[in-house]
């Protein structure tokens, strides 16, 4: 299917889409407050997975309103972006998903809407990685940052004055041992599920129907799912882990749809009702169609850059070792959301200034999952405007 005959999204009538072609990829972008005669500041949103730009449609028009150029792309490996590599699982070059080509994409798409900087770059999710990743090497390019659900972990550590031990910015860099600890547990971690062959063709077909399998994993991993009572975890470690829910450690013979399917056996269906208030059916079709047409491997491809055994596809991120984000940081997500937890620590070095040098803001919304920029898309647009607008001074 051609771009120009794929179906019109569900949008307000604020946000508008358009293609930018540059010199990686072609991106597909929802926009509002685009005015070629007056150039207002950009904000950058970065979505995550299994997700699309469409999953700011909420927080797009405020901060239009409130006098930003709002751009949300695409990203690469997603909805109606094009130019990655979309090769089979064993001949695609993963190298084109790395991290600093993730920072080169968004480099290049700023400079092709007609931009030098970027007053905000806020990612949610995997995009909190890029967004994050943008923030630490390029500070005088993105003027500030908002994550969402992910934190940042810190950049590298690497074997110093003759010690062999090394470790990374994240929990996959210590990752072996647990995933055989887990293994012998029955369970094993859903990154490096989502990095197998078979996840491709086991989400794209699940045996619910792609519709339910989309409803009941934004169900689950929403404030509305009676199961997320997040904890912190103590270490990256097999006893640790286990206390995450099944969609982050799963069955080790289980598929993703699987173990959605068997959560959602148990829930009543006015609690999924509820669900549609912040994701209509018709929002939801939006999901299952795009992805129904592009698979979910380029979401995938991710997974499996940051989980190749021996750092293969990280090395490129060595040469930030030891940096701090340096700009105007602040984070955001519910409080039901277990994805702010399951790297231990990351969110406690963000506050405390060990990976962050001017952190602003934490906000944790009562009754909130995974999904903020759907199901509190206002405190979103709070955190953001606050930040850019000055009025966060420091925690």
């Amino acid at each position: 299917m051609s771009q120009s005959t794929l179906p019109p999204l569900p949008l307000p009538p604020t946000i508008t889409t358009r293609l930018i072609p540059t010199k990686t990829l072609t991106f597909h972008i929802l926009e509002s407050g685009h005015d070629p005669t007056q150039k207002r500041p950009l904000l950058l949103l970065l979505h995550g997975f299994p997700e699309l730009a469409f999953s700011w449609r909420k927080v797009i028009p405020p901060l239009a309103a409130a006098g930003y150029h709002v751009v949300a792309p695409d990203q690469r490996g997603f909805g109606r972006t094009t130019g990655w590599d979309t090769r089979p699982f064993s001949t695609v070059d993963l190298h084109t998903f790395t991290l600093t080509t993730f920072v080169q994409d968004m480099v290049v798409l700023v400079h092709a809407l007609g931009h030098r900087s970027v007053k905000c770059i806020v990612g949610h999710d995997c995009g909190a990685v890029t967004a994050a990743m943008c923030a630490l090497v390029r500070p005088d390019f993105f003027d500030s940052c908002v994550l969402l659900s992910h934190p940042f972990n810190g950049s590298p550590t690497l074997p110093f004055d003759g010690d062999s031990a090394s470790g990374g910015g994240g929990a996959e860099g210590a990752a072996g041992d647990v995933q055989g600890g887990l293994a012998a547990r029955g369970r094993k971690h859903y990154k490096w599920y989502y990095s197998s062959a078979g996840a491709n063709a086991e989400m794209v077909a699940p045996g619910q129907g792609l519709a339910e399998f989309f409803r009941g994993y934004f169900f689950l991993k929403s404030g509305g799912w009676a199961g997320n009572v997040p904890v912190g975890l103590r270490a990256w470690e097999v006893a640790e882990l286990l206390k995450l829910p099944g969609y982050y450690v799963m069955p080790l013979e289980e598929s993703m749809p699987q173990v959605v399917a068997g959560c959602m056996a148990g829930v009543e269906e006015g609690a999924v009702r509820a669900s549609r208030v912040w994701l209509s059916d018709e929002e939801l079709a939006v999901y299952v169609g795009e992805f129904e047409r592009t698979g979910f491997q380029g979401g995938l491809n991710w997974y499996r850059v940051r989980t190749a055994a021996g750092g293969r596809y990280t090395g490129d991120f060595d040469v930030f070792a030891g940096r701090k984000i340096v700009v105007p940081t602040a984070f955001v997500s519910g409080k039901l959301d277990w994805g702010v937890y399951q790297e231990p620590g990351a969110l406690e070095k963000m506050v405390d200034g060990r990976v962050c040098g001017d952190f602003r803001a934490l906000r944790l919304v009562d009754g909130v999952g995974h999904w903020a920029p759907q199901e509190c898309p206002d405190v979103v647009v709070d955190v953001i405007l606050e930040l850019v607008g000055g009025l966060l001074h420091g925690t």
